[in-house]
């Protein structure tokens, strides 16, 4: 019996699957992270303790990134599918972006956990040089940080120890970059095969001013701890982890399209807001910039959405 290989597939005749999965981008998913607690200052310090492996965040953006590639490939193929698919390229797009977005956001726990956050950030780097300007570049450096120098020459280990914990190291890091499956209600992959998911995902497009103001209302918190003269751990703690949720809100209001004038004036308000917090640390208003561009990208290839550059 012959089968069909992915070289022969078509998007005609991709078989669907029936099921609606549940959809959540790994930004969203911070905020199910925040535990209960007597005091916000307590959960959000909690929080900051809570916050999952890079290496994660890393596999399911290039597992995202392989759908992406595997639907434009599609698309070359059938161009007349453009207009059914079109929303679940949008949701994948969504989902990787959100999923690399966080990489950068969130602090690295584990010497494997910055070996994934250097990997990704030279791969933004070199993206950015080769196909950005002199501000896309500058943006990426200040999205990616100080970056470890890498050796002139590769040098191997020496002596057995050595090379079998190399040999065990690469092994670890490429069986974690590997998806695997989670429970329902979690970030998880999402093949071209769960469209129908996709698109209802897409189509139920988060409340961006309840997410600005919900940002609001933690930076107002974490500015209070801050005049605090001699914080204590808890306080450094809850700081840290206010502004990892407050931002990731803010992400969240930059990388979705508005739909309407009031998401629109959301989207202005939360560029103002980021642009203005100058005692924060610097790649995240940089990363804010960052998916405030790939949001416009999305609004820009459907009169369905507002592109944010036309209304100030």
């Amino acid at each position: 019996m012959k089968t069909t290989t992915r070289c022969e597939e078509l998007l005609s005749t991709i078989a669907l699957d029936a099921i609606v999965h549940p959809v959540i981008d790994d930004l969203a998913a911070l905020e199910r992270l925040v535990p209960e607690a007597p005091t916000e200052v307590e959960a959000l310090a909690l929080f900051r303790h809570q916050l999952p492996s890079l290496m994660t965040l890393r596999g399911r953006g290039q597992a995202h990134t392989e759908q992406v590639r595997r639907l434009i490939g599609l698309i070359a193929r059938e161009p007349g599918e453009v207009e059914t698919w079109i929303d679940a390229a949008n949701a994948l797009t969504v989902l990787c972006n959100a999923s690399n977005l966080t990489l950068l956001l969130l602090p690295a726990r584990s010497a494997d956990d910055a070996w994934a956050r250097e990997q990704f950030g030279r791969n933004l780097l070199r993206h950015a040089r080769r196909h950005g300007d002199g501000e896309e570049i500058a943006l990426a450096r200040r999205a990616v940080g100080e970056l470890p120098r890498r050796q002139a020459h590769l040098t191997l280990p020496a002596g057995a120890d050595a090379i079998r914990e190399m040999i065990e190291t690469m092994a670890r890091r490429v069986g974690a970059l590997q998806p695997k499956p989670t429970e329902r209600g979690v970030p998880s992959v999402h093949p071209l095969e769960q469209a129908e998911s996709l698109k209802a995902w897409f189509a139920a497009a988060p409340d961006l001013a309840g997410l600005l103001d919900g940002a609001r209302r933690v930076l107002a918190l974490v500015d209070g701890l801050r005049a605090v003269a001699e914080p204590d751990a808890l306080t450094i703690d809850a700081i840290e982890g206010g502004l990892i949720l407050a931002h990731a809100r803010l992400l969240r209001v930059a990388l979705w399209p508005a739909r309407s004038e009031t998401e629109v004036a959301a989207k202005i308000a939360a560029r103002d807001l980021v642009r203005s917090r100058n005692g924060d640390p610097g790649h995240l208003g940089a990363l804010w910039e960052i998916a405030f561009g790939q949001g416009e990208t999305v609004s820009g290839q459907s009169s369905r959405f507002l592109n944010i550059d036309e209304h100030g």
